[in-house]
């Protein structure tokens, strides 16, 4: 609730700041600064009254919003949140095949889609078109957001304003996100970590500076364009940022990282070329929040660790698997609750994690841990990013295949061979962890979310 007693959404903010100091730069796309008064009267005049007809009048129905346009994923979302509607922004490079099993599984009452400049909305599950539109399954709620598996059809989940708001005291204060804060991100907003640091952002009132591009010189000019000082990336890409720094960027307070481990080496990359910024691990979850962090220091202290618990929130190790009881979660979701992923705690009080259950290899009673596998890997000198996945071995059972990007300089290239990788695992792991399969790669494959695509990498299996 805001001060008036009304129930507060995410264009209630937009609208607050517009009044407040509606001159002041919100979001910056594709090269154009939009402030906080043009993005509100946008929003206001979005949805179009053929639109509004469609809409239930007394309930609230989910749509999902499909657009490549970053700026027009938000600009959508807060618009059908005035609308009364739920909104939830879609994966844009999801199949058109999953995109229609999502709509009827999740009973999607309308698609909002960007195609070609033009804005269509379309009914969704068939059970829309019986007795009027197919209400959300919560009403209390004010937004939806898509599971980040990599692989299968996406689950729709539903968050109260409070689900993330309740925290963004908390959680802006160690961000280092205030009035003056200009944060950049990569991807679209279909991915929850780049929508929860939107939300931060439009919660202090801050800019946000946004790249539909991976592309690692664009991310360093839009840095020292825009005076960038928060930076949010999933660590896969700022491993690879790290191949590109040649210099120092001073205005950079705070680099935020999430989903993967680090590692020490990358962090150590980054405050090089970042000498003034802290850096922040976190581990986190769509259906969640933020459940633990570590700072810097940490990191280099405890490279395969995600830190210590958030605020507020308790978290423990139960039979390997990790277990939370957090406010700030998804509705519906009972707590505490287990995501399974598999970790403990180590004598010092922080949470190793060691991967999902999934990522946890049993050959005849031994279990190889391919987040293990992978974090030594990552530790040899010359490789900038590595992915380690199981495979079915033809009826064998499971196999893990590493994946390896090295860095681009010809002399070191040619010390790596598939014998010399193993040769130097050998110090690290045990012989039945040595990955069967390495494959060298010039870059680790991501989706629009930002999470690896480990199925284009399986399919390099297939050659």
């Amino acid at each position: 609730m805001n001060k008036e007693g009304l129930t507060m959404d995410y264009y209630g903010l937009l609208a607050q700041h517009a009044a407040a100091h509606g001159d002041s730069t919100y979001i910056v796309a594709r090269g154009r600064a939009y402030t906080y008064a043009e993005a509100f009267r946008e929003a206001c005049g979005f949805v179009r009254p053929e639109w509004a007809a469609r809409f239930p009048k007394g309930y609230k129905a989910t749509v999902l919003i499909v657009t490549s346009d970053l700026y027009h994923q938000l600009l959508a979302f807060t618009a059908l949140m005035k609308a009364g509607q739920v909104p939830v922004i879609g994966h844009y490079d999801l199949p058109g095949a999953a995109e229609a099993q999502m709509v009827e599984q999740n009973r999607i009452a309308f698609v909002l889609s960007e195609e070609e400049g033009t804005w269509i909305l379309r009914d969704g599950c068939a059970a829309a078109s019986e007795g009027g539109p197919a209400p959300a399954p919560y009403q209390d709620v004010c937004m939806g957001v898509l599971s980040s598996g990599s692989t299968d059809v996406p689950k729709v989940m539903y968050r109260t304003y409070e689900s993330w708001a309740g925290f963004f005291p908390v959680q802006n204060g160690r961000f280092r996100i205030d009035r003056g804060a200009v944060v950049l991100v990569e991807g679209s907003f279909g991915f929850t970590g780049n929508l929860s640091v939107w939300a931060s952002v439009l919660y202090a009132g801050a800019c946000l500076v946004v790249s539909d591009t991976l592309n690692c010189r664009q991310w360093l000019r839009l840095i020292d364009t825009y005076g960038v000082t928060v930076l949010y990336l999933v660590p896969t890409k700022l491993k690879l940022l790290t191949q590109y720094l040649d210099g120092s960027h001073g205005t950079m307070d705070m680099i935020l990282a999430g989903s993967q481990l680090l590692g020490a080496k990358t962090a150590e990359r980054l405050r090089a070329g970042f000498p003034e910024a802290d850096i922040l691990l976190y581990y986190g979850a769509s259906e969640l929040d933020y459940i633990t962090w570590l700072s810097y220091d940490e990191v280099l202290r405890y490279p395969d660790s995600v830190g210590k618990p958030v605020p507020g929130v308790r978290v423990w190790s139960e039979k390997g698997l990790i277990y939370v009881d957090t406010p700030y979660h998804v509705a519906g979701l009972a707590q505490p609750c287990t995501l399974n992923d598999a970790g403990y705690f180590n004598d010092e009080g922080y949470l190793i994690f060691e991967g999902r259950v999934t990522n946890i290899i049993n050959k005849g009673g031994f279990k190889i841990n391919c987040t293990k596998v992978q974090n030594a890997i990552e530790d040899l000198d010359g490789v900038v990013g590595a992915v380690v996945l199981p495979y079915d071995d033809q009826g064998r059972g499971q196999e893990a295949a590493a994946f390896l990007v090295v860095e681009k300089d010809p002399a070191v290239q040619a010390c790596f061979t598939k014998q010399s990788v193993r040769k130097a695992l050998q110090k690290t792991l045990m012989r039945q962890e040595i990955p069967k399969k390495i494959r060298f790669i010039d870059a680790i494959p991501l989706n629009s979310r930002g999470k690896t695509d480990k199925a284009a990498l399986l399919r390099q299996l297939e050659v």
